[in-house]
């Protein structure tokens, strides 16, 4: 494994124990919930969401190559790979920080632990693929 692969690896384990530590601090507030959800709980889901769908998206996009445009790309292509991937593994942290952000506003306990569980699971299944050549 070479070392921007092992970088990689290495903001991915830092994530998962982030995660980690969010579930346990987690567990230390309160866990008042009424039942229902307000305009701020959706939009903590929603921004969940979008954060577990944008993983995907946003790296197809970074890692593309621009044909239709005359415009030069930016980077090397070594660099738009690590930056797609960086984005991924974010935007999959983000899905537990927005669960955490859920659980201090009073959302359900089970919406909470479902981001915890997803973002948890698109770190796990997340793999690093093929290093582009250093151009």
């Amino acid at each position: 494994m070479n070392s921007p692969e092992r970088q990689l690896r290495l903001v991915q384990v830092s994530e998962i124990l982030f995660i980690v530590v969010c579930f346990f601090v987690k567990r230390l507030g309160p866990a008042e919930t009424d039942g229902t959800f307000s305009p701020g709980q959706w939009l903590a889901i929603v921004a969940a969401i979008w954060c577990a769908i944008a993983g995907f998206t946003v790296q197809r996009k970074i890692n593309r190559r621009n044909t239709r445009s005359g415009k030069p790309l930016r980077g090397t292509p070594l660099s738009r790979w690590k930056t797609g991937h960086l984005v991924r593994l974010s935007t999959a942290m983000a899905v537990a920080l927005w669960g955490l952000v859920l659980h201090y506003s009073g959302g359900p306990e089970w919406v909470v632990n479902v981001f915890f569980g997803l973002a948890l699971l698109l770190l796990l299944i997340w793999r690093p693929g093929a290093t582009p050549a250093q151009a």
